[in-house]
């Protein structure tokens, strides 16, 4: 792993000696999918925004190749929340790239602990929740950053950058309101997921996730007999199943309880409407 760092880096350094020709647009960049949304939404036309980790790959274990690595060369921002692969990542773009700001999306924000099956947490720095999208108030809170941040670097564009803020959080608050009446009927549901991605979601609404996932691996036999446990004396109603992880313990247990399994993806580009989908899916697993 170490060593294929290490060669990439070689590889860019090279390439930085001889510079592409520059987009007609100021590149940002963003870690993952959802905020390629956001960051547009506020951003405008005149940027071009850029994701990178494509949409079908695990963001926790994610290591950019050369190709795709070059092509980040000239972004102008990066709009980061700490996953394991920005810390290698960023040392090797600053050599192609002196002038990247870099700006981190968890800021000012009290992140909470990932939680797992039994109720077991981590405090470790590596095993803080960091799915804080999952939350409209949180994303609300995360635009601030990004249109603070964009009017710093940018600052000829500031008022436009504030009206497309503003605009982007009365469509938060109104999303959050929706999701509120589509959940109200539901409250205190257990939902079993197959990886611990909806933390604060589950906090924001009143909701409780239980990771078929344990410590980053599948359970062990005594953890499933525990989930199964918990089903039997509070309200499991659904499985979530996320396309980038393994989902196999999650539809079994699904299948022993007899509750629907449904595919969704927390870091789809289209925030908007995967978060309607899964407040959706909780209010009413039997519909889809």
């Amino acid at each position: 792993m170490v060593k294929k760092f290490l060669l990439l880096c070689l590889f860019l350094t090279a390439c930085a000696r001889s510079p592409t020709a520059p987009s007609g647009k100021p590149l940002l960049l963003v870690s993952i999918a959802p905020y390629q949304s956001l960051v547009a939404a506020i951003a405008g036309e005149d940027f071009e925004v850029r994701t990178i980790v494509p949409s079908s790959a695990n963001p926790h274990s994610f290591e950019p190749t050369a190709s795709q690595v070059n092509g980040m060369g000239r972004g102008a921002v990066w709009f980061r929340i700490g996953e394991p692969f920005e810390t290698k990542l960023l040392p090797i773009l600053r050599a192609r790239n002196p002038g990247l700001i870099v700006h981190d999306l968890r800021e000012g924000i009290a992140l909470i602990e990932e939680t797992h099956s039994l109720g077991c947490k981590h405090c470790s720095m590596d095993h803080l929740d960091r799915h804080i999208w999952l939350s409209p108030k949180l994303a609300g809170e995360q635009a601030a950053i990004i249109e603070r941040n964009l009017s710093e670097r940018f600052p000829e564009k500031q008022l436009l950058f504030q009206k497309n803020a503003a605009r982007l959080q009365a469509s938060l608050t109104a999303l959050d309101r929706e999701i509120q009446e589509i959940l109200r009927p539901v409250a205190k549901r257990l939902i079993l997921v197959s990886h611990p991605a909806f933390g604060y979601f589950c906090k924001e609404y009143d909701f409780e996730q239980v990771s078929v996932e344990y410590e980053g691996k599948d359970p062990r036999p005594q953890h499933v007999e525990e989930i199964l446990r918990r089903a039997l004396t509070q309200s499991m109603e659904v499985a979530l199943a996320l396309p980038q992880y393994n989902n196999q313990g999650a539809q079994r247990i699904a299948e022993k309880l007899h509750v629907p399994v449904h595919l969704i993806d927390p870091y789809s580009e289209d925030y908007f409407d995967t978060m309607r989908k899964l407040a959706h899916l909780i209010a009413d697993p039997y519909a889809n």
